[in-house]
């Protein structure tokens, strides 16, 4: 949207909430009802124990209503930052959805460019799709070599890749990936492994992982089995496609930035139908032995669809375990001992 430099400039400071781990739950249950999402607590106990820099550093902070706990929540939150920002998510695939996602995307333009002094032109809008475009294309990249067997990369590597996404400089990061990208393929070649040839290989499909949500992944990898992909929108719901750049106006790339949101299956989606045919090519596709329906205690959308995927999927003789939980670690011991169970049952 901006040049190279005003983009490393403005980067720093326009932040997009959302964390993954329990900081200050005393602070933050005084304000919060209990029984809420653990990604939407855990964003205000980052800020209450002030140890995000990010939170305090920007100058705008920008939420996305996807969720009626994120929509009442950012209520609150607004009282606790300097300038938060709302863009209202729709959450159905009609027409008129369309055109108040695009309408929200024109008010964010109108915002950016009152922060920054700079306007937002056809050419630099086209500058960063491309830049997007090529960061999705390099994890893109890695994802496939996660097909291999052995797959040269284990999970968690692969998680904290998709989790540093959304906050690496985008040039650098697809550099880095790429680079990595040329090993793990050379690693993949001579069949090379993260986990020897025969360990059970897992899909796990659900509720984003932000940094540093590694407790689930780190259990499955520490109990006889391999991740090999993230039906997740940190993961491949949030790389598998691209932005048109081809439009020839500001109007047509704000259009093809629309018609890309429109093809997530994301569970704030009703219907969402799509969802579940992805989830059974990306367990053909990387070979997986079971798959792992991960939601957040308290995250109502992934939490009612799991149960009607879950179905589905084993009706199709697809081994599946619906698992829901939160930041904390009191639950680890019984899921060590659901995920050894649901290991054993596809070795």
């Amino acid at each position: 949207m901006f040049t190279e430099k005003q983009t490393e400039r403005y980067s720093r400071h326009i932040i997009l909430k959302g964390f993954g781990a329990d900081f200050a739950t005393e602070q933050v249950d005084k304000i919060l009802p209990r029984n809420l999402c653990a990604l939407i607590k855990s964003t205000f106990g980052f800020k209450l124990g002030g140890v995000c820099p990010y939170l305090e550093a920007s100058d705008l902070i920008i939420g996305e209503n996807t969720c009626d706990g994120k929509k009442k929540a950012y209520e609150v939150f607004k009282t606790l930052v300097s300038s938060l920002y709302i863009m209202d998510m729709p959450q159905t695939k009609s027409p008129e959805s369309r055109s108040l996602l695009r309408s929200e995307y024109l008010k964010l333009i109108s915002r950016i460019e009152a922060l920054t002094g700079n306007k937002i032109a056809k050419d630099n809008l086209n500058k960063a799709i491309d830049i997007v475009n090529e960061k999705r294309k390099a994890v893109y990249r890695l994802s496939k070599t996660r097909a291999n067997i052995p797959t040269p990369i284990s999970g968690l590597d692969s998680l904290l890749i998709n989790q540093i996404f959304f906050c690496e400089d985008p040039v650098r990061f697809t550099n880095q990936i790429n680079s990595l990208c040329e090993e793990l393929e050379i690693r993949a070649k001579s069949q090379i492994g993260s986990f020897p040839k025969d360990t059970p290989r897992i899909l796990i499909s659900g509720c984003p992982m932000a940094v540093p949500n590694w407790k689930l992944p780190s259990i499955i990898e520490t109990n006889g089995a391999v991740i090999v992909a993230e039906e997740s929108c940190v993961g491949e719901r949030g790389t598998r496609n691209l932005v048109d750049n081809t439009g020839a106006t500001l109007d047509a790339l704000i259009d093809s930035i629309v018609d890309r949101y429109f093809r997530i299956d994301c569970a704030i989606y009703s219907p969402n139908l799509d969802r579940f045919e992805h989830i059974k090519e990306m367990y053909q596709q990387y070979r997986a032995n079971g798959v792992v329906l991960y939601s957040i205690q308290f995250c109502t959308p992934y939490s009612i669809e799991a149960t009607a995927i879950e179905k589905q999927l084993e009706k199709e003789g697809i081994p599946t375990i619906r698992i829901e939980t939160d930041y904390s670690s009191e639950d680890a011991g019984q899921l060590k001992t659901r995920i050894q169970a649901f290991v054993e049952r596809i070795s």
